[in-house]
């Protein structure tokens, strides 16, 4: 693909650039339209509940303990699909959610203690929550306060402080086709927030962090070549290598792309069949996926151990990992899609040899 493909300025796309490649049609890859692989197959010998009734899963340096005391929400939340979680320099976790309705007092955004408790409902009205509230991204802005940024399905990014205080809003006008973004999130030093439109036209869009605006990129678009996408799902920098990291998830693969849209390298293994999003966390790499395990890769990208959530505890709820993240202590949280759940998974010491 070369650059006058790969690039499309606002110029382009407001002039009907996404019909002209194939993107007037509605292309839309909802949570729904995949199904547990594999369901019925039997659980790895590592991934069987231990004594005591432990839900032990995992391997090597790798093994999780599943902790139900922790991670648990308000009473007043009223969740339809659990969607985006982030981590800030003091290991607070943020949570987003879909909720089932959106009342004068709903709020979508929960923040928990480093270990998993003291839940708090953050925001002061219920701005956040209309639409479809999906990614979930914390940056440090030009002055060094940390913000999060909010993709919602209804056309939709926001940006607020970490207590839920909007600070802009921007949707996309329909003139500049269809947008129904589920992941943004900026790099480090930059002036740019990259928006993966995953449930829309498949590209990703550059906006300007300062307000929202369009900065007039965007790349990908429907495809199964690399450097296209079907589903770009989730959207990090991966600071390993300095690149952009899309989750691919129709094409069942991870992209690489530079931070100037170019595409790069890809990530295939056969444990990753619906890739939702990624954390890293110093060498090793951490993926959900939809289909039920949570992929863990190492420094090369190969991967490394396997925590079946969907195997494990799909009885209890916990069928499609839609988001997941490195805790400041190495455990891990997860947030599965439908019904909406929030897990914490204890990291356990290797066994002795």
């Amino acid at each position: 693909m070369n650059r006058r493909d790969f690039l499309f300025t606002s110029a382009s796309l407001a002039a009907g650039t996404f019909a002209g490649h194939g993107h007037a049609h509605e292309h839309h890859f909802p949570d729904q339209t995949f199904q547990l692989a594999a369901a019925n197959s039997p659980a790895p010998p590592d991934a069987q509940p231990a004594s005591g009734g432990a839900i032990v899963s995992g391997s090597g340096e790798f093994r999780f303990e599943y902790v139900p005391t922790r991670l648990i929400p308000p009473p007043e939340v009223k969740m339809r699909n659990g969607h985006g979680l982030c981590l800030d320099d003091h290991g607070n976790i943020y949570f987003t959610f879909e909720p089932e309705k959106v009342e004068a007092d709903t709020r979508c955004l929960v923040k928990f203690a480093p270990d998993g408790t003291n839940p708090v409902l953050l925001g002061s009205d219920n701005s956040l929550a209309h639409g479809v509230p999906h990614g979930l991204n914390i940056h440090s802005d030009k002055d060094g306060k940390l913000v999060l940024y909010h993709a919602n399905n209804d056309a939709t990014v926001h940006k607020t402080t970490l207590e839920g205080q909007i600070l802009w809003t921007q949707k996309w006008s329909p003139q500049m086709g269809n947008y129904k973004p589920t992941d943004a999130a900026a790099t480090p030093g930059s002036d740019r927030v990259v928006v993966a439109d995953g449930y829309g036209s498949s590209m990703i869009h550059e906006l300007k962090a300062a307000d929202g605006v369009y900065a007039g990129k965007s790349w990908g678009g429907l495809g199964s070549a690399h450097g296209e996408l079907n589903c770009p799902h989730g959207i990090t920098y991966d600071p390993r290598c300095k690149l952009l990291l899309t989750a691919d998830r129709g094409n069942k693969r991870l992209e690489y792309f530079t931070l100037a849209g170019f595409y790069h390298s890809t990530i295939e293994a056969k444990e990753i069949t619906a890739p939702c999003n990624a954390d890293i966390r110093g060498d090793h790499m951490l993926v959900p996926d939809l289909n039920g395990p949570l992929v863990i890769l190492d420094k090369d990208n190969k991967v490394v151990s396997v925590i079946e959530v969907g195997k494990l505890l799909g009885a209890q709820g916990f069928k499609h990992p839609h988001d997941a993240i490195w805790l400041a202590n190495g455990d891990i949280a997860v947030c599965t899609w439908n019904p909406g759940r929030l897990g914490y998974w204890r990291r356990l010491e290797p066994a002795a040899r």
